[in-house]
């Protein structure tokens, strides 16, 4: 795996876990978080070390609170390593009495039978599969833990997975046969992925390339059922530290304009969303725009104001009233040609 590709990604799941963490703990007795390739690097190096850094800050609630770690990987010998390195990591933090870690073999098709062994269904679940260079997760076990309250789930998966499917591997892959009814194109299929995923129980997603100077792209999907938690993912995308080489891009952005990361984006690729949102609907308020911002891009609801007043201003929409803030109520309407002569 790319360098930098694993420092964004590692620094992405600490950011997110650390706000995810006590949330999870505050409201419920025993929460999970689970990997299905923990095995996949050196312990020391592993998203696993990475997380339970983070869990180790919330010692005072894991002397009220279970949180376990379910590891599965298919190296017994280096999840037996993984065990130990973690075991020792753990006595920093003065080994928490509610932090367990759980090791399975079998890789991602393991973790559904674990988190029944671990009695984890039923509580807040976090799972990480960070699929890149292997083969992605059966949806039987995503929509294992997508089906389970309060759960959520974080993929980085290779782009090349979803091109050249057989109808068993495309079955799989998606959990059904929707995905043949697709058009086949890279960006169809991204979106029949999330689509798949709403339908499993976590109706807040969001997509994004990760890519390298060399063109390199891994593909992160998040999928969740708070609208909050989605938000929240977002901020910590958006204000990662800017690697070199780091930018992202939307598979479903027919320019595939590459964007800095940055707190304050470049909004070209939101522009043409919402514009074409508006051309779609005919009209829609800022609220909708925003909305629709959330559901079906990387972008946050902060960030559709500028978008919006960038199409006004290119004469592109009209806005009604036309003049004042921008406010949830405003109105937001494709500009025709008859409008465009009259002016």
């Amino acid at each position: 795996m790319p360098a930098p590709h694993a420092a964004v990604k590692h620094e992405l799941l600490v950011r997110y876990l650390d706000a995810w963490t006590p949330a999870a703990l505050h409201g419920h007795r025993r929460v999970t978080y689970v990997e299905g390739q923990a095995d996949a690097h050196p312990p020391a190096e592993s998203s696993a070390m990475a997380a339970l850094r983070v869990f180790g800050e919330f010692a005072d609630l894991l002397e009220r609170n279970r949180l376990t770690m379910v590891l599965a990987g298919s190296d017994a010998g280096r999840l037996a390593e993984l065990s130990e390195v973690l075991a020792a990591a753990a006595e920093e933090f003065d080994s928490p009495a509610g932090l367990m870690v759980h090791t399975v073999e079998g890789g991602p098709a393991a973790v559904g039978h674990a988190l029944k062994e671990t009695k984890a269904l039923g509580s807040p679940i976090f799972a990480w599969f960070d699929e890149y260079g292997a083969k992605p997760p059966p949806f039987a076990t995503v929509s294992t833990v997508a089906g389970n309250k309060s759960s959520e789930v974080l993929l980085a998966l290779d782009p090349a997975v979803f091109g050249g499917l057989s109808p068993s591997d495309g079955d799989a892959l998606f959990g059904s046969s929707s995905w043949r009814k697709k058009d086949g194109a890279y960006p169809s299929l991204v979106g029949c992925y999330r689509q798949a995923l709403r339908a499993a129980g976590l109706p807040w997603a969001a997509h994004v390339e990760m890519v390298d100077r060399g063109g390199s792209a891994h593909l992160l999907i998040f999928a969740t059922a708070s609208e909050r938690a989605l938000e929240k993912f977002k901020d910590e995308l958006w204000a990662l530290d800017e690697y070199a080489g780091i930018r992202y891009r939307d598979p479903q952005d027919e320019e595939h304009t590459l964007l800095d990361i940055s707190l304050q984006p470049h909004v070209a690729p939101l522009r043409r969303a919402l514009f074409g949102r508006v051309v779609h609907t005919g009209r829609s308020t800022v609220a909708e725009l925003r909305s629709h911002a959330v559901r079906e891009t990387v972008y946050r609801a902060a960030d559709v104001n500028r978008a919006v007043q960038a199409l006004v201003a290119s004469g592109s929409v009209q806005r009604q009233p036309s003049a004042g803030r921008l406010s949830p109520d405003t109105v937001i309407r494709p500009v025709r040609s008859e409008d465009a002569d009259d002016e």
